[in-house]
């Protein structure tokens, strides 16, 4: 995934304020910002919970808010 100058700069700035740790900075350097919808079924709850904290992390560094949509 592409990241923009703007939205890589606003990742370091929470790197280096210690609001994510370097792991997570650079698994959203490496995999992007973009979020797919929520699915309607996972595959496993492995891949449930790190789309769960993804959509966490996003919203902790660019200070956005994704709906709680569950399907039922």
């Amino acid at each position: 995934m592409i990241v923009s100058k703007n939205e890589k700069a606003r990742i370091l700035e929470a790197y280096f304020e210690k609001s994510i740790s370097k792991g997570e900075m650079e698994k959203l350097l490496q995999e992007g910002i973009t979020i797919p919808p929520i699915d309607w079924v996972y595959s496993n709850e492995d891949d449930k919970l790190k789309k769960e904290q993804r959509r966490q992390l996003i919203e902790k560094v660019f200070k956005v808010s994704f709906p709680k949509i569950e399907w039922v």
